[in-house]
């Protein structure tokens, strides 16, 4: 046998003997601003709920890449890309069929909130808040509650794509009221500038079928897939890896 054949012979043997390399799936998680449960910190993608998925992408063995963009942006990329979700979304009867959901994780109470500095703004109830004005994101979880409470668009309501203008004319005086999720208004007045003091907390509202805030992931994922995140998100929980994270924006806030 030549010396060229027995080399051969040894190239084929590597061949059958080298290990099978299986590339991670990769999934693209959507986000907006909303702090603290995702945001971005100088251009570094943070948060509550953020951080608590990018655990579950590392335990499961997941390759996640993260994107922030509007709200309403982000909530129909989630729908229309397989290999896509979104974080933090709200469960809600009319989302339930429209994703696969992982959670709950971080959440609050929401409220109608008013300027101190306006007290002639005072709805005793929450049938006389729609005899004020107020502004919303498209596409959010507010939006389709106070339409079903009497606030009528274009007229009382004002509809935005960035959560950012609500708060820019609420502060000018040019909207009478604002909705602030209890935990997350604090951190957003104070991205422009404000200490939270200069706020009045109103009326509750009664999103009663709302059941947190959730990892949604798109409807035609691969099932293995969404059942390895399930698994992660289960497993972390028992760690008290959500809770520790709360914990820390708890005491940041203070």
């Amino acid at each position: 046998m030549s010396i060229l054949t027995i080399f051969r012979y040894l190239v084929l043997a590597c061949l059958y003997i080298t290990p099978v390399v299986y590339a991670k799936h990769s999934v693209t998680i959507y986000t907006e601003q909303f702090p603290p449960y995702n945001f971005s910190n100088k251009g570094y993608l943070e948060g509550i709920n953020l951080r608590f998925v990018r655990a579950m992408c590392v335990d499961a063995d997941i390759e996640c890449k993260f994107i922030l963009l509007p709200w309403s942006r982000a909530y129909h990329l989630a729908q229309e890309e397989p290999m896509a979700g979104l974080v933090s979304t709200a469960r809600i009867p009319d989302r339930e069929p429209l994703f696969n959901w992982v959670g709950p994780m971080a959440s609050s109470r929401n409220y109608f909130y008013r300027l101190k500095s306006n007290p002639q703004v005072n709805p005793r109830d929450l049938s006389e808040v729609k005899d004020y004005t107020l502004g919303v994101v498209r596409d959010s979880i507010y939006e389709q509650f106070v339409e079903n409470i009497g606030f009528e668009n274009e007229q009382n309501l004002l509809k935005f794509s960035h959560y950012y203008e609500c708060i820019n004319l609420f502060f000018k005086g040019k909207l009478d009221l604002i909705i602030g999720s209890e935990l997350s208004f604090h951190y957003q007045l104070m991205q422009y500038g404000y200490a939270g003091q200069e706020v009045v907390k109103l009326i509750e509202l009664p999103l009663n079928d709302t059941t947190g805030n959730f990892l949604a992931l798109n409807k035609n994922m691969p099932k293995e897939i969404v059942e390895q995140f399930q698994t992660s998100y289960q497993k972390l929980m028992k760690q008290g890896k959500l809770d520790k994270l709360i914990n820390e924006y708890l005491v940041n806030q203070h």
